[in-house]
């Protein structure tokens, strides 16, 4: 049986061929153009024809009879249509932060962020939907009174390819207006923003099956009627493609972004807004945060004049400096996402001296970085309890020094399944499960160990320095307030 993975993220239309005999066959990325993207805001008719081009690239190379489509996007996006599901607009992604404003009177009123997030999952902050429209109500009058209906990323591409307007309750509940609890829209934010039910998508488990246009199937050489997955987020598709949806599994992932994730089978949210709870499938949760980490990395680079050496040079470098010695780095130049959420706080170097260059400041921010998520891991742990197993992938996996560096502050075996398009393949994996009418999604490859700490002084010299970081980031605060 052959299955096809299509994914559309900030930059790029990304296509796989999965087969139940070989696994990962063929795969393809078509990066957005910049016409398309500015990874801040995207052009919805640019990503959808992105994704059929990678789509028929992928069906073009191979005989092989398809028997599913499996579809995967960004958490967190926003489109607008009008009543003939055109765009009226690019869609928000989850790096546009222009309801910064909007979100910050809100927040004025406690009880008012404390609701939401024990509702939703969701922190009052401006990634989120709910609060990009409730900006747009305030700021752009005439287009909201044009919008039929609220979209997002994979809604619309779903759309493209099938006709049908829904949405898997995994993406709704990245929206803020999705009720973690009865699983559905929750009536009182669907006031607060001024929407009715009928404008936003009918909501389906990520097993859901629409079936391809004749016009789409004919341009991409598909045969009309292929079922297609109605589409979930990038981020859960990580976790199902690692084995993660399993009970004490946390995924740890270090790319762009960093993220953990552990499925729980009921909400899990501390009382002080911090980490997040959105949801999975067949009632499971997913607990767990996100914040900034290889794009400090490309600041550096970029801003610094060092992209010409690039990753694998600094990497090496970083293993010479003296991390007793080393400057601490906050790694919120693009402020903060977990724990506190505050699009403005302040990052930075703390404790840089004239003899420190830029080996230890690049050794600072692969430290920083891993601080900020050993951070939101212990507020998880103590939400949703410790985990029995780590599973991480990322970036981080091409260096293997920060791939010790990680093991080392955890003090736990850091373990892997090898998969590579990590949300591709989960997004393949759940169309799987869908024509075959399991319930349990069934796991490619068994994880194995792929580092352990070092020893127990390098753990001990990680935590001082991490709670160095924790009066930084503390000072900092305040400063920012």
């Amino acid at each position: 049986m052959n299955i096809i993975g299509l994914e559309v993220s900030t930059s790029a239309a990304k296509c796989a061929l999965f087969s139940t005999e070989e696994g990962i066959v063929d795969a393809v990325q078509i990066p957005f153009e910049s016409s398309v993207t500015d990874k801040v805001v995207q052009d919805p008719e640019g990503m959808a024809a992105a994704a059929l081009r990678a789509l028929g690239e992928i069906v073009g190379c191979s005989t092989r009879e398809i028997s599913a489509i499996g579809l995967v996007g960004t958490w967190h996006s926003l489109l607008l249509l009008d009543a003939e599901d055109r765009p009226l607009g690019p869609i928000s992604m989850w790096s546009d932060l222009s309801a910064a404003p909007t979100v910050d009177e809100l927040r004025k009123d406690q009880a008012f962020v404390r609701s939401c997030y024990q509702k939703t999952g969701c922190m009052v902050h401006a990634m989120y939907p709910a609060f990009k429209y409730r900006h747009l109500k305030q700021t752009q009058h005439e287009l909201v009174r044009r919008a039929a209906f609220l979209s997002s990323q994979v809604e619309y591409l779903y759309w493209v390819l099938t006709g049908e307007r829904a949405v898997s309750r995994c993406t709704a509940s990245g929206t803020g207006l999705f009720n973690i609890h009865s699983l559905d829209w929750d009536p009182d934010l669907l006031d607060f923003a001024g929407l009715r039910p009928e404008q936003l998508g009918e909501l389906k488990e990520v097993f859901h099956l629409g079936g391809l246009r004749a016009s789409i199937a004919q341009e991409v050489g598909l045969k009309p009627g292929t079922p297609v997955t109605v589409g979930a987020a990038d981020g859960a598709m990580n976790q199902v493609a690692i084995g993660g949806a399993e009970r004490g599994i946390m995924s740890f992932s270090v790319g762009t972004s960093g993220a953990l994730r552990m499925a729980v089978d009921a909400p899990k949210l501390p009382e002080q807004p911090s980490t997040w709870c959105y949801y999975l499938y067949n009632g499971q949760r997913l607990a767990g945060a996100a914040t900034n980490a290889t794009n400090c990395l490309d600041w550096f680079l970029d801003k610094c004049g060092n992209r010409s050496r690039g990753y694998d040079y600094f990497n090496q470098a970083a293993e010479g400096v003296d991390a007793g010695s080393a400057p601490i780095f906050l790694p919120f130049i693009y402020g903060e996402r977990c724990p506190g959420w505050d699009e403005y706080r302040p990052g930075g170097f703390v404790g840089l001296r004239a003899q420190h260059g830029q080996e230890e400041m690049y050794y600072a921010i692969l430290e920083g970085v891993l601080f900020n998520l050993y951070q939101c891991y212990t507020i998880l742990t103590e939400v949703a309890g410790a985990p029995e197993r780590i599973l991480i992938s990322g970036g981080i996996m091409n260096s293997p020094f920060w791939l010790q560096l990680a093991s080392d502050l955890l003090g736990r075996e850091l373990w892997t399944t090898g998969a590579k398009n990590d949300s591709t393949l989960g997004a393949i994996l759940v169309a799987l499960s869908s024509i075959n009418g399991e319930v349990d999604i069934q796991q490619p490859a068994e994880p194995s160990i792929v580092c352990r700490p070092s020893s127990p002084e390098r753990t001990r010299l990680y935590r001082e320095r991490f709670a160095k970081y924790l009066e930084l980031y503390q000072a900092t605060r305040a400063a920012a307030l």
